[in-house]
């Protein structure tokens, strides 16, 4: 039985490498919503934001805790930390593949799945990776912009002066593909 569950535990490491999947994580990737409330300008941010970027399909995932949201306003503060879910969008890059190598900035589109709560939103963005020189493991910086509409995502909040429409900006260092 030991050994089977020794076979299993090789498998689930190696296979990966084998097929060529090569999967990276980014913790603490920075994310900034900019919007209006009561005619002035709101900005929330975060570096809590976790994402899971598959460089051979483009698949992504990224995550954060809502809690993690903090503004330039006390009271929308307030009501964000006692938030528990998270949010999550599940997309996909319109790139072939993840280039680590040196490359002129690449424009994108990205696709997915945004989660938050029990709403699931199709939703989409444009973004560009940049390479970055002699950046140690680094090799790029990814930056993606998408257009959110708070009614559209069904959220709701208890601010009636606050906008529906939001601007959410990511960006994430992408790691080189063979660190060394």
């Amino acid at each position: 039985m030991k050994k089977i569950l020794l076979i299993f535990i090789i498998l689930a490491i190696t296979l990966p490498m084998v097929f060529g999947q090569i999967t990276y994580f980014t913790w603490n990737a920075k994310l900034q919503l900019n919007g209006a409330f009561e005619g002035e300008a709101i900005h929330l941010g975060t570096q809590e934001v976790n994402i899971k970027l598959d460089y051979e399909t483009t698949e992504m995932i990224i995550r954060f805790p809502l809690s993690s949201l903090k503004s330039n306003i006390d009271t929308v503060n307030q009501v964000l930390k006692n938030k528990l879910s998270d949010v999550v969008f599940d997309g996909e890059l319109s790139l072939d593949y993840i280039n680590t190598e040196s490359h002129p900035p690449e424009s994108f589109t990205v696709d997915g799945w945004l989660i938050l709560g029990n709403s699931k939103t199709k939703i989409e963005g444009k973004g560009e990776i940049h390479h970055i020189n002699d950046a140690g493991e680094f090799a790029c910086m990814l930056g993606m912009t998408v257009h959110l509409n708070l009614k559209e995502l069904k959220v709701d909040h208890p601010w009636p002066g606050l906008e529906n429409e939001f601007e959410a900006v990511i960006t994430q260092a992408i790691l080189k593909k063979n660190k060394k």
